[in-house]
């Protein structure tokens, strides 16, 4: 990722200032997310995550930050949000938001174990029964409507490839669907394995009201497949822990093969823009590839052999 925003010790400690948490005495700029500059950085006794989004509006990270502060309330643990001096979530520098949370000490572990993925589907129905905030009714940025390529990549041979993906979907999206609070982007880097608490699933960015399925078929594309195969005895953990705490109707079951690679495609969809159009790189214009095949693979799985 690139930094987009270079903070040096004065400007860091400046910032900090409203928060109240004393003196900065050493701080780290660290990797990961598409949008934001983010720095480790540590008081005397404490460690913390500074965030500076450097693409989304004011509104719209006031809105992560009390999403937060809901999941906590409901007891459900992630990424613990920072108030200023005069209790607002969020302050800015530069005109760029900027939110303090507690740093989750723990690792990123790109191969999870199934007795991981099976805590993190347990968590993963937790977080659904948590209530849907009012301000986030209905409200998912990566529906069926994202399913489309560039108008300046229509005649690419991966437009026909996304049409008919949005066809397969499209005809699998049906009453019965339980909708709610979903992350939607539960990636394995967006877990961290702690040593006391276990998995914690953070980084809310994406998260929205919508099919439950979805959330479950994008952590089986994100968390559960191997240098782009999908690994069954993993989606078995991440599934029979989902349905240890919350069981899945038959409609539920039946569809999440299709959900599964709906995810994928999606995700394919994103990057495909991503590096094509909004922050063109060469170097990473085929990592569409790995998600459209993944898709393909999970539709080739016979149902039955899909979901446990």
């Amino acid at each position: 990722m690139a930094l987009y925003t270079k903070l040096d010790e004065k400007q860091i400690n400046k910032i900090t200032s409203v928060f109240d948490i004393g003196r900065v005495v050493r701080f780290r700029a660290l990797e990961g997310g598409s949008e934001n500059s983010n720095y480790r950085i540590e008081t005397d006794d404490k460690a913390y995550v500074l965030t500076l989004c450097e693409a989304k509006s004011k509104e719209t990270v006031r809105k992560l930050a009390s999403l937060l502060t809901h999941l906590e309330t409901n007891g459900f643990k992630s990424s613990r949000v920072l108030p200023t001096s005069n209790g607002d979530y969020l302050s800015s520098y530069r005109g760029k938001p900027i939110l303090l949370k507690e740093f989750l000490h723990g690792e990123i572990v790109e191969d999870l174990h199934e007795e991981t993925l099976f805590e993190i589907g347990a968590l993963m129905a937790a977080l659904h029964a948590v209530p849907v905030p009012e301000y986030m009714q209905n409200r998912f940025l990566y529906g069926i409507e994202t399913l489309t390529v560039p108008d300046a990549f229509v005649d690419h041979p991966f437009a026909g490839w996304v049409a008919d993906a949005k066809k397969i979907i499209s005809e699998n999206i049906c009453d019965g669907l339980r909708r709610g609070l979903i992350h939607g982007d539960i990636f394995f880097n967006n877990v961290v394995i702690t040593q006391d608490a276990g998995p914690i699933i953070m980084d809310f960015e994406e998260a929205g009201h919508y099919y439950l399925i979805f959330d479950l078929g994008m952590a089986i594309v994100g968390s559960c497949c191997d240098a782009g195969i999908v690994n069954r005895s993993k989606v078995n953990a991440l599934v029979s822990g989902y349905q240890s705490i919350s069981p899945l109707s038959p409609i539920e079951a039946a569809k999440l093969k299709p959900f599964a690679a709906y995810a994928a495609s999606v995700t394919a969809c994103w990057r495909f823009g991503q590096f094509h159009v909004i922050q063109p790189d060469k170097t990473k214009q085929d990592r569409y590839l790995e998600m459209k095949q993944i898709a393909d693979t999970i539709l080739s799985i016979p149902n039955e052999e899909f979901c446990p």
